[in-house]
């Protein structure tokens, strides 16, 4: 990308652009059952964990409404059309970048939520019940949103991170360590609860198995794998490449080809994310049973 609101001729923007339309749709059809579903068995409300994944789906909505088209009709375009001046350029891009860094900070933050808040389910059900009440999630995804708007500011206004059509972000050592500090931060907390939880439940389905002598808790076993396993590959396809990109574009200049691969892996997570919380909601899966049975029960 270049600094003069255009696109360089390094990748096709109209089959980007389709890309990200067929994404958005699809985003749109998954997020919109799930957040109806939640509306309707509106009493899983009251659940920490409903909270975190309903802010989850409002974050994909709004990326998907207030950031996407913006991306995809300036690459239909073949350059930045919002403005007549490449001032009113940059305002129009400052909204579409804030925005951008807005919802991308919310969903990994409350991706870390969601994975805290299954650490202590599962292996800390005492402290569970006692401090996770639905007011105290309820706090918690504000503060995220509040958080990850007030960190968007700092990207855009401190470190000129807009987005690559705009402007692309100034190389500094504060960024370098800033980035390095945030995203060991959020991914530190999502590793180290989702591997102490899957460790906790793995050992735990071993010493029922052997007191139960039975093969119901070696099914579940393999299930667990299977779960955590299938939530490990999609969001490492979604998170790694954007993360690997933005790393290695504090130091050298990354091929535009791998800066589109990783815009779509980190996209579809607002694909997704909607599929995997089915997996884990009772009431999502109560709802989606009837009509598509076997995508559910295989993962169940």
């Amino acid at each position: 990308m270049e600094s003069n609101f255009t696109l360089t001729d390094g990748i096709s923007g109209p089959v980007l652009a389709t890309i990200l339309i067929v994404q958005i749709i699809l985003a749109l059809i998954a997020n919109g059952v799930v957040l109806s579903i939640t509306f309707y068995q509106w009493k899983s409300l009251k659940l920490s964990s409903t909270i975190f994944f309903t802010s989850v789906i409002l974050a994909h909505l709004v990326l998907n409404l207030l950031y996407l088209p913006f991306r995809i009709i300036a690459l239909a375009a073949g350059e930045w059309v919002f403005g007549s001046t490449n001032e009113e350029k940059k305002v129009t891009c400052t909204f579409a970048a804030f925005f951008f860094w807005w919802m991308v900070l919310v969903i990994l933050m409350t991706v870390a939520a969601i994975s805290f808040d299954r650490f202590l389910f599962i292996v800390k059900p005492q402290l569970h019940k006692r401090f996770m009440r639905s007011w105290v999630a309820l706090t918690l995804t504000i503060a995220i949103w509040i958080l990850s708007a007030a960190l968007s500011n700092v990207h855009i206004f401190a470190f000129h991170l807009y987005i690559a059509i705009c402007i692309r972000p100034s190389n500094s050592i504060g960024l370098s360590i800033y980035f390095v500090l945030l995203s060991v931060t959020i991914l530190g907390i999502i590793f180290v609860t989702s591997l102490w939880t899957f460790c906790f439940t793995r050992s735990f389905f071993k010493n029922q198995s052997v007191i139960a002598a039975g093969s119901v808790y070696a099914s579940k076993k393999k299930r667990l794998f299977g779960v955590f396993g299938s939530m490990l590959l999609i969001y490492g396809i979604c998170f790694v490449p954007g993360f690997l990109y933005f790393f290695l574009s504090l130091f050298i200049d990354v091929p535009v080809w791998f800066e589109t691969f990783a815009i779509i892996c980190f996209d579809f997570i607002t694909v997704a994310n909607p599929i995997i919380q089915s997996y884990f909601r009772p009431e999502i899966k109560s709802v989606l049973v009837p009509y598509f049975p076997f995508h559910i029960c295989v993962c169940c």
